[in-house]
């Protein structure tokens, strides 16, 4: 069972409020995710306890469930007052390694702050963020994970009636930026600097021994969130509401609503259809997670001169162009990929944009190139003779490293992935179980759970994605 070792409810009333789960009518088992139950050390937890931990009817001894406080920026504009209005923590369990875990609840009821909502989710959101959250992991993105989902009868009110679900999602902490806009909006410098030493006790500690350990901290994040933001541009993973409340302080992909994965390349995609002016297009992902951070710095600016700040920001240019020179460079096999090399790799992005091109099936496709037989790759453009002049300098680059073709080649299949989680798979497992039937769900949790390498018997997971895809619309309802 649950080791219990509190460390977030440790800080007091005034960073949460206690508020017990709403249980779900008629509640049934969909899906835990075994390999994550293991790693906690849970095994011993039955099927049959699973779900009434999820649905809430079963309490984790020694702890009191609670809902957190906080404040954040939506899409630019400051809200003084949000808090886990669908979310309740129900425990913090240590592991075998002493890492300690936030167990969360989503969807299971109104608490303090669900501001007249229902704080409940629907089944259609929350197979949507078990998968994705679960996919992101399997590609090496730092995520909050899902640990198990249920659904049930009960009736929940979105654009229609839909039923409600639960999922149990797991992660070393969910303290958001807005944790700190809360009590900095509110000039609470005692709360403020105790939740600053807490993220450092906890989570960031060598910031004890830096001159400034304010400006430590902040390089901290601001290095995680570059590091986040990388991975998901190279991915072509779009997040739909970089709000400040929706960032964490680890760097950790959190809140999955309107996400999606890019199917062609455009770079001002918009996967969220409430985001009306593209705040969080594709492209503006890196600028906005900087934005954010300013905000960050913002509230902690009480703490300590702004200047002593202002340089751990203006780092998060210079490590997200280190990382995300990293992640291009390998899904390019270019070990040395260096900042010479971002005009090639920008040619190639132009030509991708230009012929509509499918970013997953292109990078993968571009893995398997051999040496001898560079013209296969052609037939995934339809600007063939653009390519065709591009892949004479690229293989000219590629030769001028330590890796041979070979090794290049593994780097490669280790960077672009043969399937992430398109908009129109996970639609089509939702229709499924809607009608109660979860064996497309199990079939993509396993294909997504090796992301590398193609599954037998699913060759439409590694195809070009349906016509209709196209209509496919996530809002923040999603």
């Amino acid at each position: 069972m649950f080791n219990i070792s509190p460390q977030f409810a440790n800080l007091g009333s005034e960073f949460y409020q206690l508020v017990n789960p709403e249980p779900l009518l008629n509640p049934h088992f969909i899906h835990i995710n075994s390999p994550l139950v293991n790693q906690l050390n849970l095994g011993d937890i039955s099927e049959d306890q699973w779900l009434n931990i999820v649905n809430g009817t079963l309490a984790v001894e020694k702890y009191k469930p609670l809902a957190s406080l906080y404040a954040g920026h939506q899409f630019g504009v400051w809200v003084p007052q949000l808090g886990d209005g669908r979310a309740i923590l129900i425990a913090e369990h240590k592991d075998t390694n002493k890492q300690v875990w936030e167990f969360q609840l989503k969807g299971a009821g109104q608490t303090p702050y669900s501001r007249f909502a229902d704080g409940r989710a629907v089944l259609r959101s929350s197979i949507r963020e078990y998968l994705c959250s679960h996919a992101m992991h399997s590609l090496g993105i730092p995520t909050t994970q899902a640990l198990a989902i249920i659904g049930s009868s009960t009736h929940v009110v979105r654009e229609e009636v839909e039923t409600g679900a639960i999922v149990l999602r797991v992660a070393p902490s969910f303290i958001r930026f807005g944790h700190f806009e809360v009590f900095a909006s509110r000039s609470q410098i005692k709360e403020l600097n105790q939740l600053a030493g807490f993220i450092i006790d906890h989570y960031y500690p060598d910031c004890n021994n830096a001159a400034n350990k304010f400006s430590a901290l902040l390089d901290k994040i601001v290095n995680n969130t570059a590091k986040m933001v990388a991975k998901w541009q190279s991915v072509g993973f779009c997040h739909g509401v970089m709000n400040t409340d929706n960032m964490s302080i680890l760097g950790l992909t959190i809140d999955y609503g309107p996400f999606g994965f890019l199917d062609k390349y455009d770079p001002n995609h918009i996967c969220n259809h409430s985001d009306h002016e593209g705040r969080y297009s594709f492209a503006n992902q890196p600028k906005i997670a900087w934005w954010n951070l300013g905000r960050l710095a913002q509230s902690l600016s009480l703490l300590t001169p702004a200047e002593e700040l202002q340089q751990s920001l203006d780092n998060f240019a210079i490590y997200f162009n280190q990382y995300y020179m990293q992640e291009m460079g390998n899904k390019l096999g270019i070990s040395n990929f260096k900042s010479d090399d971002l005009e090639l790799l920008g040619e190639l992005l132009n030509i991708l944009e230009r012929g509509n091109t499918d970013w997953t099936i292109f990078w993968y496709n571009l893995s398997k190139m051999e040496q001898d037989n560079t013209s296969f790759i052609l037939d995934y453009v339809i600007n063939r003779d653009e390519l065709n002049l591009w892949l004479d300098k690229y293989l000219v680059r590629r030769k001028q490293q330590v890796l041979d073709f070979i090794d290049s080649q593994k780097l490669m299949l280790k960077a672009n992935p043969a399937i992430v989680l398109r908009n129109y798979m996970a639609q089509n497992a939702i229709i499924a179980a809607q009608k109660g039937d979860y064996t497309e769900f199990e079939c993509l949790f396993n294909a997504l759970s090796t992301p590398f390498e193609m599954h037998a018997g699913h060759s439409n997971y590694y195809a070009y994605p349906p016509e209709d895809a196209v209509h496919i619309s996530v809002s923040c309802s999603s």
